[in-house]
């Protein structure tokens, strides 16, 4: 066990928007959805977690890997000075190449610490008909951008299940092939992005919804960070499940996709159960303290 007297102290946890406020913000999209052509949008929220001392982005990021080996981790300065650090489950786009591979993510819940009812959490998100419409929405989107890029593509006809420590997923492993190796991956990067599994649909009115709707700037969250080479060659992922650090601040960042048929408590919970990733990694002392 750490030694408790030795670890970092949380003093203060802000949440803009607030809870009330955020469960508002739902009741507000799902009103205009019945009022306009938008099918999905995701509303996000960031926390503010206050510390008694700087925390190292180092030590953080090393917990973060450890804790989440099958993430696809990043680091990086930002212009203000602040580090932006994660540890995203969602590929964006991948090109060896000719080959290309996208693994969107829609449909969420959160793990449970019983084997038995973790199970059964996992098979009903498998089953939910609000989710795979949800997740249905993101593969539409990136089979039609995709498509004029390829000869090939392969698209499953129903999503699987994927899991990280905090979460389940519902999971579409898309396959392709582009004519031209040479090809910049993040050419086409940049078409995908942003998915209706961070924005909205149709794109364009779920960002503008989300411009009206919330609180504060999003910044490089819901993002894509990643490489590319001379051969046409790289890897983009979404920068979702990630803090950025200032100081004795980390802002952790969470969104939830809403649909007609979300919950408001349901959003909210799963904007809590997704930033437990981040907050996991701080490994510090939250006595008194409710995130």
């Amino acid at each position: 066990m750490p030694d408790l007297a030795i670890r970092s102290r949380v003093i203060s946890c802000d949440s803009v928007p607030g809870e009330q406020r955020f469960r508002q913000s739902v009741e507000q999209a799902v009103a205009n959805f019945r009022l306009s052509d938008i099918r999905k949008t995701v509303l996000s929220r960031v926390l503010n977690v206050d510390l008694d001392r700087p925390l190292d982005a180092g030590s953080v990021f090393q917990r973060l890997r450890a804790q989440n080996p099958s993430g696809y981790h990043f680091r990086f300065p930002l212009a203000d000075g602040s580090e932006l650090i994660g540890a995203s489950p969602e590929l964006l786009l991948r090109k060896q190449g000719r080959k290309i591979m996208s693994n969107p993510l829609a449909g969420s819940a959160r793990r449970r610490a019983d084997a038995t009812e973790d199970r059964q959490v996992s098979e009903q998100l498998l089953r939910s008909a609000k989710d795979a419409y949800e997740h249905k929405l993101v593969i539409d989107d990136i089979r039609q951008v995709l498509s004029p890029w390829c000869e090939e593509l392969d698209i499953p006809d129903a999503p699987s299940l994927i899991s990280t420590p905090a979460m389940w997923h519902l999971s579409t492993s898309i396959h392709g092939q582009v004519d031209d190796a040479t090809m910049n991956p993040l050419k086409i990067a940049t078409e995908l992005h942003p998915t209706p599994a961070v924005c909205g649909s149709p794109t364009a009115q779920a960002y503008k919804l989300i411009q009206l709707i919330e609180p504060y700037e999003r910044g490089p969250f819901a993002g894509m960070v990643g490489w590319c080479d001379a051969e046409g060659n790289g890897e983009w992922v979404v920068t979702i499940r990630c803090g950025r650090i200032t100081a004795n601040r980390i802002q952790i960042f969470a969104g939830a996709g809403i649909v007609a048929d979300s919950s408001p408590e349901s959003e909210w919970a799963e904007t809590r159960a997704k930033m437990q990733t981040m907050l996991n990694a701080l490994d510090a002392d939250f006595s008194g303290v409710t995130p």
